[in-house]
């Protein structure tokens, strides 16, 4: 067993651990980050291939040796889920997604007070873990600011210090300054929603993405080529961790990355402080780095298994779990999905980067008067693409209107007709938190480590969720129809109740360590140099907003608050 001492070790190294790695290193403190996957580099993703998605376990958790479980409830039988999209390399999912970078609501932050306030108490489900964040819109704005300006997202401001502007969202919290880059150029299909959503008197806009649109930080502007969600950036114009942050780290020569380290505990002695971790090497090695401050800053999954694997004797229910509330309260948007085509003109979804390329704000949120609508919170609906890139394979993806089959002549014709003359909008609903959708260590299966996996136990189908779901659809429909589509139909949604994307939750972040895993700054309320930083501490889910941006800000502002505050009095609570 090899042993190694150092200042800060940072377990995954993704949009919160990278950023972490370079404010901590430049900041003259040494780092080591321990990544599972490989780091790769730009030239690694210049074979434009969609059976590259399929083929390559690399920038994504493979299924057999990382799986995780999935239930949806403790009656249930546990099954592995058949796929993984968070990331399994240096920079993580911020490698490979589709780079939407939104700032959360001001009254993000205060859902449940606000709830209260305009429709009463009564009006947030019995069975709902529903609070309000420990810091609010203004603490985190600043770091907002730094993360666009220090990574680079493209987009068009709608509040400027209280000022709406047209052309950008103006339902937005206000902005000190205007996005550091203009929007990507409008596809076709963009402009299409655009007319459509005007029309029923929306406030349609681009859609901001960690998409460089011009050269910026010595990187290229974005070529459009179209592999962008699933894949890495040929001309590193995507704003990832492993482009903007990882190179900074490695230039103050204070920062050391290990790849291919599976971390299999954190450490912690009887006084309850945390002395390092433990990990296999590449070569199944077993070794340990003792280190003064420990940050866990993988995926939701893996946060919450390696404090439940750190148990020890002091802490048998897992490490930070005091309260009781490691693992609980987990949440995921669930995409509720339209399709609308044209007969007179081509949308080729297939060109340009993909995701939510223009969007609608106006049903997300508390934006809308949701009095009598039977659930509170909303959607961000959007058009994008289906799936991956629109390309031919993916375009297999796009679920057929009612009475075509999904397989033979009659469904090779419709994806012949739709494939380059169809639309795909999603309602990215905001589900609620509730404590019995967990986290927890599945009692019989391992990975190849030998570590049991992480189980998920959730289903979405919750009254007020299925409402939300049904009356967002709807919209999408109306939006689809004042487009001109000559077919618009609802995709189905998930029956079986499997969680959707970009989870969050299990690490709450609160004010009480009664209720709460850690503080507003990732800090663990029992172990005061243990940080956890990411997602997983999403009190709620912040709209129906991607969590990217956020987890971002959060990682910058735990950094500012490590280096000029923890540093000079080490294990203090801050």
């Amino acid at each position: 067993m090899s042993t190694e001492k150092t200042d800060v070790v940072i377990v995954g190294v993704g949009a919160a651990g990278g950023i972490l790695a370079a404010e901590l290193s430049k900041a003259g403190m040494k780092v080591v980050g321990l990544e599972r996957g490989p780091r790769l580099k730009t030239e690694d993703f210049m074979a434009h291939d969609e059976l590259r998605f399929f083929a390559r376990q690399d920038l994504r958790p493979n299924i057999k040796r990382s799986p995780v479980t999935w239930r949806p409830n403790v009656n249930a039988r546990a099954h592995p889920l058949q796929e993984l999209d968070y990331g399994n390399e240096a920079g993580g999912g911020t490698v490979h997604y589709g780079s939407l970078s939104w700032r959360m609501h001001e009254d993000d932050f205060r859902v449940r007070t606000k709830t209260i306030e305009r429709y009463g108490a009564s009006a947030i489900p019995a069975d709902s873990s529903l609070v309000d964040w420990p810091l609010s819109y203004a603490e985190l704005e600043p770091f907002y600011d730094k993360a666009e300006y220090e990574l680079g997202v493209s987009g068009k401001a709608g509040n400027l210090e209280g000022k709406k502007i047209e052309g950008g969202n103006i339902f937005e919290a206000p902005r000190k300054r205007e996005y550091p880059l203009p929007p990507l150029i409008v596809d076709e299909s963009g402009l299409l929603y655009e007319a459509g959503a005007k029309k029923l008197g929306l406030h349609p806009f681009p859609s901001p993405r960690a998409i460089i649109s011009q050269p910026y930080h010595d990187r290229p502007g974005c070529t459009y080529c179209g592999f962008c969600q699933a894949f890495g950036c040929h001309v590193a114009a995507k704003s990832s961790i492993l482009v903007t942050k990882l190179p900074e780290a490695d230039a103050t020569g204070n920062f050391k990355l290990i790849t291919g380290a599976m971390c299999y505990r954190v450490n912690s002695d009887d006084s309850g402080k945390v002395t390092g971790v433990s990990y296999y090497g590449p070569d199944r090695s077993d070794n340990t780095i003792e280190a003064d401050l420990v940050i866990v800053s993988p995926f939701i999954y893996d946060n919450t298994r390696l404090m439940l694997l750190s148990r020890t004797a002091k802490f048998p229910n897992g490490l930070a779990n005091s309260s009781g509330h490691l693992g609980k309260h987990i949440m995921a948007h669930m995409m509720a999905g339209v399709f609308v085509t044209f007969d007179d003109r081509y949308v080729n979804n297939f060109m340009g980067p993909s995701a939510q390329k223009h969007t609608v704000d106006d049903y997300n949120a508390d934006n809308f008067d949701h009095s009598g609508l039977g659930f509170i919170r909303g959607a961000q609906l959007s058009i994008g693409t289906p799936n991956l890139e629109g390309g031919p394979i993916s375009a297999t993806t796009i679920a057929p209107p009612p009475g075509t089959p999904r397989w033979g002549a009659a469904y090779r014709d419709f994806i012949a007709r739709a494939y380059a003359r169809h639309g795909a909008m999603v309602a990215q609903t905001e589900n609620l938190p509730y404590a019995d959708q967990t986290i927890d260590l599945d009692p019989d299966v391992r990975d190849a480590w030998g570590l049991p996996a992480p189980r998920v136990t959730y289903d979405w189908r919750r009254p007020n969720e299925r409402a939300r779901v049904d009356f967002v659809q709807k919209k999408l429909v109306e939006i689809g129809q004042a487009m001109g589509g000559v077919e618009v139909w609802p995709a189905p949604v998930s029956p079986a109740g499997a969680p959707g994307a970009h989870h969050e939750g299990g690490t709450r972040m609160g004010s009480d360590p009664k209720d709460s895993v850690v503080n507003k700054y990732g800090q663990t309320w029992d172990h005061h140099n243990l940080f956890l930083v990411g997602s997983s501490t999403y009190p709620t889910m912040g709209a129906g907003f991607n969590p990217t941006l956020t987890i971002e800000a959060l990682a910058y502002m735990t950094a500012d608050a490590i280096v000029n505050r923890y540093r000079k009095n080490p294990g203090q609570l801050l």
